[in-house]
C-alpha cells in the first residue's frame, strides 16, 4: 500500500480514523507514535508500546518528591526505587551510606525514610567533596571533568540536613574519607559517583561491610555515558562475586547481599 492509498478518501463510508492514517504513515518510515502519560498512574514502557504501574507519579510519593526535588537531579522513578529498598532494608543489620551527595535531595529521602519509620538505632554517613567532581574526573571515560556539580557547599548541604541528627558528614576524597567507617557493618548503600575507580572504591570498601539482605544501589549504572565507568567497575568487581547485578529500567542496578 502506498501512501497515496493510505490517505486517499474515496467516499464517506470509506473515512478513516486520522489517528490511525497517521500511525500508519510514520509506521511506514520505521516509526510509531504513543502517546505519553507522564504523570499517570500508568505509564508507557518503550519500546513496547504497552503502559505500567507507575507509582512515583501518585499523590503519596509526589508529596515526598516535592521535598526534595530542587535539591537533586535524580528523578522521581529512581528515587522511590531508592525509598522502597530503603524501607525494605530497616530491620537489615547495619547503618545506612551515601556515596555521592550533591546537594542533599537523596540523602534527605534516605533519612526522612528512617525518621518516618521511626528507626532510631541507625546511622546515615554521607560521602562527598562537597565541591564538585575531584581532578581525576578529567581522565575518567564519563562525560564529567574537575569541579562539575560545583554548585554546592558543605554547609549548605548541612543546613538542608539539619533536622536529620543522625547523619554523619564525611567530606574528601573517596576511599580516603572511607577509614572514619572501617568498623561499621552497613545494610544500605547508595552509590552515586559516576567515576570508573571511585566506584571501584566503594565496592571494593562496603562489599564486604554489608549485612546479608542489604543492598547496594548504583544510580547511573544503565546511562549510556556511564558505560565505561560506573557499569564497567560494577560488572568487573561482581563478575567472581555470588551476586549479580541487577539492572533496572530506571538506569539503576541493584545488588542484593546474599
Amino acid at each position: 500500500m502506498d501512501l497515496y492509498t493510505l490517505i486517499s478518501v474515496k467516499k464517506e463510508g470509506d473515512t478513516m480514523n486520522w489517528k490511525i492514517i497517521i500511525q500508519r504513515i510514520f509506521k511506514k518510515i520505521g516509526f510509531e507514535i504513543h502517546r505519553t502519560d507522564s504523570g499517570n498512574e500508568y505509564t508507557l514502557c518503550p519500546p513496547y508500546g504497552y503502559s505500567t504501574y507507575s507509582p512515583w507519579f501518585e499523590d503519596r510519593f509526589q508529596e515526598i518528591y516535592r521535598k526534595i526535588n530542587n535539591y537533586t537531579i535524580v528523578k522521581e522513578d529512581r528515587c522511590y526505587i531508592l525509598h522502597k529498598f530503603c524501607y525494605n532494608c530497616l530491620h537489615v543489620e547495619g547503618d545506612f551510606a551515601e556515596c555521592g551527595v550533591y546537594k542533599g535531595g537523596t540523602a534527605f529521602l534516605i533519612a526522612y525514610t528512617l525518621k518516618k519509620n521511626s528507626i532510631q538505632d541507625k546511622e546515615l554517613h554521607l560521602f562527598d567533596t562537597f565541591t564538585g567532581m575531584p581532578a581525576t574526573a578529567d581522565k575518567d571515560p564519563s562525560v564529567h571533568k574537575e569541579c562539575d556539580f560545583g554548585d554546592v557547599s558543605l554547609n549548605a548541604v548541612k543546613d538542608y540536613l539539619k533536622k536529620f541528627p543522625y547523619i554523619y558528614f564525611h567530606p574528601g576524597l573517596i576511599p580516603d574519607t572511607f577509614e572514619a567507617v572501617n568498623t561499621k557493618k552497613f545494610a544500605f548503600v547508595h552509590v552515586d559517583v559516576d567515576l570508573y575507580q571511585t566506584t571501584k572504591d566503594c565496592c571494593n570498601f562496603f562489599y564486604d561491610r554489608i549485612t546479608k539482605g542489604g543492598v547496594m544501589i548504583f544510580d547511573d549504572y544503565g546511562f549510556p555515558h556511564y558505560k565505561l565507568s560506573e557499569k564497567k567497575a560494577v560488572d568487573e568487581f561482581f563478575n567472581d562475586k555470588p551476586e549479580s547485578p541487577i539492572s533496572l529500567r530506571t538506569g539503576q542496578c541493584i545488588i542484593i547481599k546474599l
